[in-house]
């Protein structure tokens, strides 16, 4: 029987709280991700006080409404109320070991600590708990320490207890802690830094300052010594002096606060009221993020770092914000065009980019400064759907009127010499830098403009929509354009050549053309993905393949062997290899990556149909038009993440009732008749924590790996008896996958039908019911082979009977018929002797019929009956004692019933009959003979009485029991006592005899009552 503290402890790990998935909002501000998490995606309070990951993965945070243990879409609340060792659920500090066990810091000044799911309370060597916890960690000999609010230093171990540096009149003012690895630990109390070594605090003899040496904030270094601020200065103290400055606060002098160096020596510094400062060693300007950039709030409680480099702060009672570096960045336009949509962007040699609005006419972005071009500047109205700019920097713009397109001259936009009036309006520009050619695309087709002159190309096919939207030149110096509604077509020498669905293009609506640096030609279309025309041939990718979607807005070839695709659903990044790979033929698949509004990007849907949608800067940068303004990466800062998340099963559920196993316990056993398993899992990557993918396993049940993209969860209906192993592998966004995973192993218990135990008793039952079985089969057989000998022996019995009836009766009556009938032939001479002699042949013939009478009744089948036999016998009884001139009456039932009886007990029974009439007949000297039967449930009664003379069978000689015919009372007996019966003789001399025969039966169906007959 499981403890009462087991049982708590098995439910600690119950939340108090599961969300369905924490959608925390993204932005991009200064190439950096800011993602925030507050209460609505299931943080339990937005007040967060501390961060720490543990050895397994997780993120826990402390805020005053609990513990939260966080996997990247789901909190998991622990308070007292749950998990009884936790006796504060306001929590201050957190702090992981070496050794994986979460030590928890509370408000009241208490320290909890989490091992192997149980939550236990430690108490202080001091005994002070009024000051809540603002430090924990251990030094370099792994010792732990608490930091209390009045600057008191606890070691965990109940050893040791460090007095506060502060004057007891003092009251706590600016107090800090700074751990960092290899145990180097620093605290701040009103000022005054001190470092903990081999047990005390040490102060460091800072030199004189310009002011004071005021300390505002620290952070312990990984290369050891502190970062210190003080003297409005932000630098590095170590062995006894200042080894590095990163010059004046970036913020107000009395605004500093939390400090973290973080993994690539960048230092983070959290203020009270200005936000967030990236500081950093290589002399780049500081970063600043407050609520203008990103920031809920400008007031940073605490930092911390995860194995990620995901930097996570608490931004005062907004919430949980976490930072993360990125290639992409977002450029709003300025006012008036700040909420009108992009149509076109293009970069000019000197790093200038221009960008055409969707209603607020041309803007220019420069160093920073914005300029607004429209009506008043030469374009003829506000919508700006092309824009192309020369190598040699001349810039083209087209707006939806006719006439265009147009060039600047200064700062006026002039159509050139050469361009008609009432030529329709441009979707596509393309300047060439060739004698400063520009390709020109609208309705009516390609042309080409230069040196003043403007000549056709490509005439547009006669479609609904036969605008060209897109325009490249290859290696060749073949041109190239894709209509809106009519296919693909190339120029060149003078030649044109289309290409549509019936050459193997994916579809007639191509909106996107990009020519790589290895020549191939890749075509974006609307509605059926991306196609490569490659060695004269196409070859066509689709959603099926990989893509993000099959509108492609834009492709772009970043010059470091990826492209780039803006799409309806983000923007997508493809290495040529893996495509390329994938179009030949060689894998059905390809990999990518996808950037989304989990990126930060202020939008996935981007805009297309225009030529001018997208465009690569001399930087190398990439920039994307959508309808917030651009979105824009960098590919040289794009990086992938080098760590393959860790994966943890975080419960089973079996119909709704979680049954998560506590670290260590044996595996899970479940009862047979569970209906629905439900396997919650997580892979703890925090980059870009929805872009975790997974695959499961349940060893006994899936033949394969089962891929379940984001989603975390895997369920299973009832399970057959047996042992299985649940597993699960994940991977990051980058797609590095952790193969090694998570497991669980656990046991469905059997029916009590398909235990062991249960199988062997039917198996033994199975096997005494077979042996039974054949066992009374073959007694049944031997039982009828016997009762088959038997009756063959019966038969045998039966036939050397009637032999010996026929030889004894029939054979020596016509023995006699034959010797009386010698004597009788001489006698013919004398009439009265032959008719003697013919008197005794006729009696004799008689007795032979008789005879043969009797055998035929009693070999007849149809006469083994009870009624049968009682019929016959009272018919033979009248006949036999007729002659004999005996008075014969009947004492019979009026209804005898039907009862089988055997050929043998029928013949026995009557000839022990017969030996009672003829023994009547001959010896009684009666004058009567009666003959009474009675039935009972299981015997009749047969009775002979005469009225003659009588004897007493006790005194009668051996002798004197023979009857005429040879046979007397012995053989009656033993004919009674053959068949099963008995015969009872009785009588006494003068008084008549009485010969009872009694047999026995199987019971039978009751007799009815009737009065007998007397005959």
């Amino acid at each position: 029987m499981l403890s009462p503290l087991r049982s708590i402890v098995t439910l600690l790990l119950a939340p108090l709280a599961l969300t369905p998935g924490a959608a925390a909002t993204t932005t991009l501000a200064d190439g950096y991700a800011i993602r925030v998490w507050q209460t609505d995606d299931g943080l339990p309070q937005n007040l967060v006080h501390a961060a720490v990951q543990t050895r397994d993965g997780y993120l826990w945070f402390g805020t005053q409404s609990g513990l939260a243990r966080f996997d990247g879409e789901r909190f998991t609340v622990f308070d007292p109320t749950n998990a009884p060792g936790m006796q504060d659920r306001r929590i201050t500090r957190l702090f992981a070991d070496a050794e994986g066990t979460l030590w928890i810091g509370h408000q009241s000044g208490g320290v909890t600590r989490y091992r192997e799911g149980r939550f236990e309370t430690r108490l202080m060597p001091s005994g002070d708990v009024s000051g809540k916890i603002i430090g924990l960690g251990s030094d370099e000999q792994g010792r732990l320490w608490a930091m209390h609010e009045n600057g008191a230093v606890d070691s965990l171990d109940g050893r040791a207890s460090i007095p506060s540096l502060l004057p007891a009149s003092d009251r706590p003012a600016v107090m800090g802690w700074a751990n960092a690895a290899r145990g180097n630990l620093w605290v701040v109390e009103n000022g005054t830094s001190a470092q903990l070594v081999d047990g005390r605090l040490v102060a460091p003899s800072l030199p004189p300052p310009q002011g004071s040496n005021y300390v505002l904030g620290l952070a312990a270094s990984k290369s050891g010594g502190a970062w210190i601020l003080c003297d409005n200065r932000i630098r590095r103290w170590d062995h006894g002096r200042w080894v590095e400055d990163l010059g004046e606060f970036p913020w107000e002098r009395d605004a500093g606060g939390s400090c973290l160096e973080l993994r690539d020596g960048t230092l983070a510094v959290g203020t009270l009221r200005a936000g967030l400062f990236l500081v950093f060693r290589d002399g780049r300007p500081a970063i600043h993020f407050d609520h203008r950039n990103g920031l809920p709030q400008d007031w940073v409680r605490f930092l911390y770092e995860d194995r990620e480099g995901n930097l996570w702060i608490g931004a005062d009672s907004a919430g949980l914000v976490s930072i993360h570096p990125t290639a992409f960045s977002f450029l709003q336009l300025s006012e008036p065009a700040r909420n009108t949509s992009v149509l076109s962007v293009a970069a000019a040699p000197n790093g200038t980019l221009w960008v055409g609005t969707d209603g607020t006419g041309l803007q220019r972005y420069a160093g920073g400064n914005w300029k607004h071009f429209g009506p008043e500047q030469g374009l003829a109205n506000w919508y700006i759907p092309a824009l192309a700019v020369s190598p040699q920097g001349d810039v083209w713009a087209c707006d939806f009127w006719w006439g265009g397109p147009y060039r600047l001259e200064g700062d006026r936009f002039v159509r050139p010499p050469g361009l008609e009036e009432n030529s329709s309006a441009s979707h596509a520009l393309l300047a060439t830098g060739d004698a400063g050619e520009v390709l020109i695309g609208n309705r009516d087709g390609l042309r080409r403009w230069r040196d003043g002159r403007s000549t056709w190309l490509v005439k547009s096919p006669a479609t609904p929509a036969p605008e060209v939207c897109a325009i490249a030149r290859d290696r060749e110096g073949a041109i190239w354009c894709g209509f809106a509604q009519g296919g693909l077509a190339r120029s060149a020498a003078g030649q044109t050549s289309r290409f549509g669905l019936a050459d193997g293009l994916a579809s007639e609506a191509v909106q996107a053309l990009c020519v790589d640096r290895e020549g191939t030609l890749w075509i974006g279309t609307a509605d059926h993905g991306l196609s490569r025309y490659k060695d004269g041939r196409f070859v066509n990718l689709g959603r099926e393949h990989g893509l993000a979607d099959n509108a492609v807005c834009a492709v772009l070839d970043d010059g470091m062997g990826f492209l780039w695709l803006s799409t309806r659903h983000g923007i997508q990044r493809i290495a040529k290899e893996d495509i390329e790979r994938c179009a030949d033929g060689k894998s059905p698949t390809f990999s990518s990556q996808i950037y989304d509004r989990s990126d930060g990007l202020p939008i996935v849907e981007f805009t297309g149909g225009f030529q001018s949608v997208a465009c690569r800067a001399p930087d190398g940068r990439l920039w994307f038009a959508c309808s917030k303004g651009l979105v824009s990466v960098d590919p040289a800062r794009v990086e992938s993440n080098p760590l393959p998340p860790p994966v943890v099963i975080d419960s089973l559920w079996v119909d709704g009732k979680n049954r998560t196993i506590p670290s260590g316990a044996p595996q899970a056993r479940l009862a047979p008749d569970h209906q629905r398993l439900e396997f919650r899992f997580a892979g703890l990557s925090f980059v870009s924590p929805a872009k975790v993918q997974f695959k499961y396993r349940l060893e006994g049940i899936d033949g394969t790996w089962i891929d379940a993209g984001a989603k975390r969860n895997a369920f299973y209906s009832r399970l057959p008896a047996g042992t299985y192993r649940f597993r699960v592998i994940a991977c990051n966004n980058d797609r590095l996958w952790n193969l090694e995973g998570a497991s669980m192993t656990f046991t469905v218990a059997p029916f009590f039908w398909q235990t062991w135990w249960f199988l062997s008793a039917c198996l033994l039952a199975t096997v005494g019911a077979v042996a039974w079985t054949v066992r009374a089969i073959t007694r049944r057989r031997m039982q009828r082979q016997i009762e088959a000998m038997e009756r063959q022996h019966e038969l045998e019995r039966e036939r050397a009977r009637i032999a010996q009836d026929i030889h004894d009766d029939v054979g020596a009556s016509l023995s006699r018929i034959a010797m009386l009938s010698q004597p009788a032939r001489s006698d013919l001479a004398e009439p009265e002797r032959a008719a003697a002699m013919l008197s005794r042949i006729y009696s004799t013939a008689r007795e032979v019929t008789r005879s043969l009478d009797e055998i035929v009744w009693a070999i007849d089948p149809r006469h083994d009956t009870l009624d049968s036999l009682v019929d016959y016998m009272g018919k033979f009884a009248q006949n036999f004692l007729a002659p004999a001139r005996l008075r014969c009456r009947l004492d019979l039932p009026v209804q005898v019933p039907a009862w089988p009886l055997t050929a043998e007990v029928r013949h026995n029974l009557f000839l022990s009959f017969k030996e009672a009439l003829n023994n009547a007949a001959r010896h009684a000297a009666a004058t009567e003979v009666r003959i009474s039967f009675r039935v009972r449930p299981d015997s009749f009664t047969l009775e002979v009485k005469d009225n003659g003379q009588g004897f007493s069978p006790a005194r009668t000689s051996a002798n004197a029991d023979r009857v005429a015919s040879g046979h007397g009372l012995t053989n009656m007996k033993a004919r009674l006592a053959r068949i099963g019966g008995r015969c009872e003789i009785s009588g006494e001399t003068g008084q008549g005899t009485s010969v009872s025969f009694i047999i026995g039966v199987a019971s039978q169906p009751a007799v009815p009552a009737s009065d007998p007959a007397q005959v």
